[in-house]
């Protein structure tokens, strides 16, 4: 199995960390090495989720909704205890995911609209749970450990090697991982070869939402509150990270890999620019010429192998 479809990806973040290196002497330093996992790691979550969506052709806005739903009532239900308030954070993720999938699936409404509703009823309920503003409750020391240091090693860095790793596994380790791929290449042929679409596609979006929902939870862990703000432009981002890795948005074709390495160029160019204080009403301007520039890469990449060979 490939870890990555191409090397755009892999010489274009190598050619930004060169960069980097140039422009800032603060950018090779433990400090920035921080900052940057503390910005990655909630996105790195999200984007494992939206990757296995857009694996199956499928998208997911309701994500950033659901990583805000879930910080507030993370905050306001410390006195469950850790464990309980983790589990409750699954539930609602997975809910969440449940409904896009069975919306898409059964009332065979479109995923982008499907995941739009859901996008603002989600946002709403957030809002209205809060009132607008943040829930300021004391968080316990034991859930601030959660985006803690552990022997020296910042936490949120751990759970994104594991997750990535997880997400490897699943997609090309597991007969489910196989049918991901397959539905995104074409769903009336997966049918054929007896394998269930509609059950798969509904799967997907469990995953995305369950990951979102604990990017929420890890949020108010390191803010120490309830922000009902949190969220807003993650799906775009996640979005992002996962095209400019080398996946195709059509679907059928994708590595969780390359999502690492579009979290990676993503972060690092989110990065140098935050180092150069360039302003953030810029940033995300050019977020979007690099969405651009690595679709037309991918598909001229695309483009280039299919072209036969002649004599």
């Amino acid at each position: 199995m490939k870890i990555i479809n191409n090397q755009v990806p892999i010489i274009t973040l190598i050619v930004l960390i060169v960069l980097g290196s140039l422009l800032s002497d603060h950018f090779f330093t433990f400090k920035n090495a921080s900052n940057m996992i503390q910005f990655s790691a909630e996105i790195a979550l999200i984007s494992i989720g939206m990757a296995f969506v857009i694996f199956t052709g499928g998208i997911d806005l309701s994500v950033g909704s659901t990583v805000a739903f879930a910080a507030v009532i993370s905050a306001n239900m410390q006195h469950l205890g850790v464990g309980l308030v983790l589990f409750l954070i699954i539930i609602i993720g997975g809910l969440i995911g449940f409904i896009n999938g069975l919306v898409i699936t059964k009332a065979k409404v479109e995923p982008f609209m499907a995941t739009l509703a859901m996008m603002a009823i989600v946002r709403a309920l957030t809002l209205w749970y809060t009132n607008g503003g943040p829930i300021l409750k004391s968080i316990p020391a034991s859930f601030k450990q959660l985006a803690n240091d552990f022997l020296g090693i910042p936490l949120p860095v751990v759970y994104v090697i594991v997750a990535f790793i997880l997400g490897y596994i699943v997609l090309n380790h597991t007969p489910f991982g196989r049918h991901v791929l397959a539905v995104g290449g074409g769903e009336e042929t997966s049918r054929l070869f007896g394998i269930k679409v509609e059950k798969v596609k509904i799967s997907v979006y469990i995953i995305s939402g369950t990951l979102a929902a604990l990017a929420g939870a890890l949020i108010t862990a390191r803010i120490g509150m309830g922000e009902p703000r949190s969220g807003y432009g993650f799906e775009l981002m996640a979005i992002a990270v996962v095209i400019v890795g080398g996946t195709n948005l059509m679907g059928g074709r994708g590595t969780i890999g390359g999502t690492f390495i579009g979290l990676m160029i993503i972060t690092v160019v989110m990065n140098i620019m935050s180092l150069l204080d360039i302003s953030s009403f810029i940033q995300p301007i050019v977020r979007g010429l690099i969405i651009i520039l690595a679709a037309l890469a991918i598909s001229r990449m695309g483009k280039t192998k299919n072209v036969p060979e002649t004599s």
